[in-house]
């Protein structure tokens, strides 16, 4: 069988024009984080070196040794999600404020000021996210003696608007060129 190499170029120079896919703003809400969450949980069995962790509450910071969970995330999907992550922090109404400081009952609030959530296991889910130990963390792991507060890293997180938001349009007119590759 005579392989056609004229059709293998072809195809190969048909993947190298392939644009990555375009990035589509996504609503910080409970559903969407669960599903990145989800998505991005590493499965048992996952080689230590295809994962990033992530902690939130550490003894190195005050808490218990009760209170210190290590949740561990599969490195190719967190990469492949991590731009939605960054969105979701953008829309924090922290963000907007420009305030770095972070504490638990604030990570509820959207820039508009609504409780995005009301669910503690959801809100958790989108702190770990936010922590992932990825070189590029989000959000640093709460200190118990800064009245449980943690800091923002607001170098990597800029403001985002929801997209249901009737600002959007023009808003994301203004800012798609920040969120494409």
């Amino acid at each position: 069988m005579a392989i056609d190499m004229n059709a293998l170029r072809a195809k190969a120079m048909e993947k190298k024009t392939e644009k990555p896919p375009e990035f589509i703003p996504i609503d910080l809400n409970e559903g969407n984080v669960q599903a990145i969450f989800n998505r991005c949980i590493a499965k048992e069995g996952t080689p230590e070196d295809k994962c990033f962790n992530s902690i939130l509450f550490s003894r190195l910071r005050g808490y218990s040794s009760d209170a210190e969970r290590i949740v561990v995330f599969n490195r190719e999907k967190v990469l492949a999600n991590k731009k939605n992550i960054r969105y979701f922090y953008g829309q924090l109404k922290n963000i907007h404020a420009g305030n770095k400081n972070l504490q638990i009952s604030e990570a509820f609030l959207t820039y508009s000021g609504t409780h995005w959530t009301t669910n503690k296991g959801v809100l958790l889910e989108f702190l770990y996210l936010g922590a992932i130990n990825d070189g590029h963390c989000l959000l640093c792991a709460f200190d118990a003696e800064s009245n449980n507060s943690t800091i923002l890293n607001t170098d990597t997180i800029t403001p985002t608007l929801s997209p249901k938001d009737p600002a959007f349009p023009t808003w994301w007119e203004a800012h798609k060129a920040e969120w494409e590759d």
